[in-house]
């Protein structure tokens, strides 16, 4: 070969400084990566009329541009410069030079001319390792992928499993998968665990790299997202306020687990809206359960739902990820004393004063903001502490019975109603007035329930939306729950099995505590956040700048920042946006979804045709009865339904529902997991329950007869 060539491999296209897409090969060489032969022709030299030995003489070349502005970190001007195919060996300089002047508008630059022998593929395309997914991607087509690079055809989306260096391809991918998954190992070996663009060809025996460069536009994938837990804690629409706060606050959302080790997938939007309604990454959180090599039904168990990959345990992972595995077990060692900690930052958070004489818009949403991240961050930690005892006491069938003699913040709402059940029950005065909605003037009935409200008052039906009232606005359920609430059955004895299990209870029961108390101080400051907002609003109404109070709920953090600014929101705006929300209240959306899934036809479910459900059973006990199906719980039962034989069937459920549980028979939820707030709720009082149904449809309706079998998690549609 010419002295005015250097050959890929040599080490030598490194130490001139030539174009990252000629040194990557370079290097790519030296370590034993599979690159078609070839050279470069580096910017110094001139263009030799033939560089060539004689045998290379009928070989068929790609002369490509290799410039110093190519392939960086930051652009990689794919296409901007001239490239040639099939070219033959005696038109290699002509094409050289055509190649090299396509770069003559560029100044101060390199002009290295790559030239590389042509593959013979059966397959090729280009793929995308990115250190975030736990998949790589591959769009592939039959023989060259020049029309594919150039965008004239699609190609085939394929997603491909990431190996690790210590692992082997999995056997049921096609041969060529296997070959371009070792590729992509190699090149994470050799080049880090960072974001890599490569173009591949693959001749039917070995998987050829053809080019490297950083990612610089990375491509948008088709993730999967789930309506879990937001679907517990938020209603079907959320307000457009706290949609908004839960997107702005993405980022931060995942600072637990980016603290702990910054390599895992956090940097990913985590939350991401459809119609209104933000829906939790359930990829990303795939992703991290892969990568730290655990089950991902995990998330099914602690969440609900279903996880949108199935991988099971990965010791060799675990082994490797031992190091973040330990702090997460000792941030989970003090997840309680964390989130203690975290009831003060909350509280200071919602009472902390202002350097203006009032709050402003701005300055409440962040406060709320960061409450909801504390909330979270706290609640995501706590769940994990508790996620493994809480299995293993319900594999072990004892869950149930410890649960049963338990008490947290949030079934504490209906046994401090005792008192005030016990008046009614004993005066017809004061039932009376209870069940027409009014408080009995009785002072003894007056004293228990003020000491309620202060106790429990700040809390409400999805009180995770600040938009919605709180007990102490809209105290009706609670009224409606003193005038109807159901004896409950007494706690079960302990046995030699719950007796034995205190150790593993006594890991579960100081986090679910602590969750359950956590979420009693975030949703007080909640409470207070939301009068500021009121309170603010009031005095934008007044100044003319929002048409109604109400209207704070109804605009996204931007609209009320700009009304700080003096910027009025119309009453016309208004109105829009109402139309807005009432369309998007009538959209149905699957509880998983995908963002490139076509959601203006999304096909119902098909449990229309079945007459039997089963999820995860969360207490004991058989009850037939009849359905009352509710997306939120109502103030007092429908007329004709008696508190001994109404059972509940709802999407899901949170805190807010405790008092309908006070006079309801048992419930069936759609979606939860033993970790969800409801299913510990309902573990506690001992009602019959059952929860991750999966999607009812239209399947049962108000009215129709069920049997709901606890100790099976069965719900069942009788005759």
């Amino acid at each position: 070969m010419s002295e005015t060539t250097h050959r890929i491999g040599s080490g030598r296209i490194i130490r001139i400084g030539a174009g990252a897409k000629a040194a990557n090969l370079d290097r790519a060489i030296q370590q034993g990566i599979d690159v078609p032969s070839g050279f470069v022709i580096p910017h110094e030299a001139t263009i030799p009329s033939n560089p060539l030995l004689a045998q290379d003489a009928g070989t068929r070349w790609a002369v490509r541009s290799a410039f110093s502005v190519e392939d960086g970190n930051e652009s990689a001007m794919a296409g901007r410069f001239h490239s040639e195919l099939n070219v033959a060996s005696e038109d290699i300089a002509t094409s050289a030079q055509r190649v090299r002047d396509s770069g003559d508008d560029f100044t101060d630059i390199r002009l290295d001319v790559l030239v590389m022998k042509m593959v013979k593929a059966t397959v090729s395309g280009v793929a995308f390792t990115e250190a975030q997914f736990e998949d790589d991607l591959v769009d592939v087509t039959d023989g060259l992928a020049d029309k594919l690079v150039s965008g004239q055809v699609a190609g085939t989306r394929v997603v491909l499993p990431k190996v690790r260096q210590w692992e082997k391809p999995a056997g049921d991918l096609d041969p060529w998968q296997q070959r371009l998954s070792r590729l992509l190992q190699e090149i994470r070996g050799v080049f880090g665990e960072s974001d890599w663009d490569l173009e591949w060809a693959d001749d039917g025996n070995t998987c050829w790299l053809v080019q490297l460069r950083p990612i610089t536009a990375a491509p948008r994938r088709n993730e999967a997202f789930t309506i879990a837990n937001h679907k517990e804690i938020l209603p079907e629409l959320p307000s457009v306020l706290m949609a908004s706060v839960i997107e702005s606050a993405s980022h931060d959302l995942m600072g637990f687990y980016r603290d702990i080790n910054p390599a895992l997938p956090v940097d990913r939007p985590f939350i991401e809206s459809f119609y209104g309604r933000p829906y939790i990454n359930m990829s990303q959180l795939t992703d991290l359960l892969r990568m730290l090599g655990l089950p991902t039904q995990l998330l099914a168990d602690s969440l609900g739902g279903q996880p949108d990959v199935v991988v099971g345990l990965r010791p060799k992972r675990l082994v490797r990820q031992l190091p973040t595995l330990i702090k997460l077990g000792l941030a989970q060692l003090g997840a309680v004393g964390s989130a203690k900690r975290a009831e003060v930052r909350i509280a200071q958070l919602s009472t902390a004063p202002t350097p203006a004489a009032t709050p402003t818009f701005a300055s409440t949403i962040e406060a709320l903001r960061r409450c909801y991240v504390e909330l979270v961050t706290e609640m995501s930690s706590l769940a994990t502490a508790m996620a493994a005892p809480v299995a293993l006491l319900r594999k072990l069938d004892v869950l149930d019975r410890h649960v049963a003699q338990h008490r947290t913040a949030a079934t504490g709402m209906l046994d401090d109603l005792a008192p005030l059940i016990e008046l009614a029950a004993k005066d017809p005065a004061i039932k009376s007035a209870v069940e027409s909605g009014t408080v009995p003037e009785d002072p003894k009935f007056q004293k228990h329930w003020s000491d309620w409200l202060d106790q429990h008052g700040h809390r409400g039906v999805f009180e995770s939306d600040i938009a919605r009232p709180r007990f102490a606005d809209n105290p009706a359920p609670i009224l409606s729950t003193i005038a109807a609430a159901q004896r409950r059955a007494a706690a079960p004895k302990p046995t030699l099995r719950t007796t034995i299990t205190q150790p593993l209870w006594f890991a579960a029961r100081r986090p679910m505590a602590a969750r359950e108390q956590l979420r009693w101080s975030a949703m007080l400051a909640f409470s207070r956040l939301r009068q500021q907002l009121i309170q603010t609003a009031e005095q934008a109404v007044s100044a003319g700048l929002l048409p109604d109070v109400q209207a704070v709920f109804e605009l996204h953090i931007s609209e009320l920042e700009a009304i700080d600014m003096g910027i009025a929101f119309t009453v016309e705006a208004l109105e829009q946006r109402r139309a807005s929300i009432d369309e998007l209240r009538e959209r149905r959306l699957p509880d998983l979804l995908h963002r490139f899934d076509d959601l203006d036809h999304v096909e119902h479910s098909d449990a229309e045709d079945r007459r039997s459900f089963t999820g995860i059973p969360l207490t004991r006990g058989t009850v037939t009865g009849w359905a009352l199906r509710c997306s939120e719980p109502p103030a007092s039962l429908p007329d004709g339904f008696k508190p001994e034989s109404t059972i509940v069937v709802a999407r899901s459920v949170d805190a807010g529902w405790v008092p309908l549980f006070g006079k309801v028979a048992g419930v069936a939820v759609e979606i939860g997991g033993d970790l969800s707030h409801g299913s510990i709720i309902l573990r506690e009082l001992g009602l019959p329950a059952v929860t991750n149904l999966g999607d009812l449809g239209m399947a049962i309706g108000t009215g129709d007869k069920v049997r709901l079998t606890a100790d099976n998690g069965r719900l069942e549609i009788l005759e």
